[in-house]
């Protein structure tokens, strides 16, 4: 099938066009910046540059193209960017869905349209592990923001007869993310140490919570696991289903570090919202479509600190 994917031009944009591709789909691409993307490059996709709430470009673009599907991934991913303005995540996050919503249902009202929201919709829930029918008490704007995009694709698409599917991916991370992200920070600072533009101390903030890590490659094979096989109306989570500290994600990088490094946990790195456990199930994603998470975190957080040396090495 044709899939359209949103926001592919971000972290978890590349991934995913690899993963439909290899698995025989042909993919296009819509952008808010220019075309220019050096992780793309060399895919055979069709990109398209657009602000998703341009609603009557969107649905000219839905119109034209007539995908089978749409991966919408596009949002604004930064929790303290949506502490800082409110309004830009409602925007971005309630916004973007809503118009990617009205364009499908415009234009093409039998397309699956694969609604990606996050774990941050549960928020400060008790149980472990986290099941999709867990109440949703986001902590966070940023997870209240996905908890609204989240609850508008369930409503349209028990309103109007639209196939979708809502999918909750937890932390995931890998080559290309941004350093704004824990385990990226975490490793761009060993990568620096190593290359002698940092002193030999990692500044992490607080290093007990404990989140369920992926690899950005396992998540992006769920998604095509369940534009596949996932069932109209029914949401999933995307997870590894095991739970690991921050202090945990520190030990791990330095068994892979080139040189001895000291960890600092300091108080301005600390955020004031902070849900301390959060550990999924990906049950009902493996029931439905034998989807698992395969990629060895230590091998994860090997990508991500190689990553970063050459990111280092280039000036990053």
């Amino acid at each position: 099938m044709t899939v359209l994917v949103t926001g592919i031009g971000g972290f978890a944009g590349p991934p995913v066009a690899r993963a439909l591709l290899a698995a025989g789909h042909a993919v296009e691409g819509v952008l808010r910046q220019p075309l220019e993307r050096p992780r793309l490059a060399g895919l055979p996709i069709t990109l398209h540059a657009l602000d998703l709430l341009d609603r009557e470009r969107l649905r000219a673009l839905i119109a034209e193209r007539r995908p089978d599907a749409v991966l919408h991934l596009a949002g604004l991913s930064s929790a303290p960017a949506a502490e800082r303005i409110p309004e830009d995540a409602y925007r971005a996050n309630l916004g973007g869905m809503l118009a990617v919503l009205d364009a499908v249902r415009s234009a093409t009202p039998r397309a699956r349209v694969l609604a990606v929201t996050s774990a941050g919709v549960y928020g400060a829930v008790d149980e472990s592990p986290i099941g999709e029918d867990a109440p949703l008490r986001p902590l966070t704007v940023y997870g209240a923001s996905k908890a609204a995009a989240d609850l508008a694709a369930a409503q349209w698409g028990r309103a109007y007869a639209l196939d979708v599917v809502r999918v909750r991916p937890f932390n995931h991370t890998g080559a290309g993310q941004d350093a704004a992200f824990v385990c990226a920070a975490l490793a761009r600072q060993i990568a620096r140490i190593e290359a002698g533009r940092q002193e030999a101390v990692v500044r992490a903030g607080n290093l007990d919570p404990v989140r369920d890590f992926s690899d950005v490659r396992d998540v992006a094979a769920g998604y095509v696991a369940l534009l596949e096989r996932g069932r109209t109306g029914e949401v999933y989570n995307l997870c590894s289903g095991t739970g690991c500290s921050i202090a945990e994600v520190v030990a791990i990088l330095r068994t892979h570090a080139r040189v001895a490094v000291r960890v600092t946990s300091e108080a301005a790195l600390r955020r004031s919202l902070d849900v301390p456990r959060a550990i999924g199930s990906h049950a009902r994603a493996t029931r439905d479509t034998g989807w698992e998470p395969r990629v060895a975190w230590s091998d994860t957080l090997a990508t991500v600190l190689e990553d970063w040396r050459a990111r280092v090495a280039a000036g990053g």
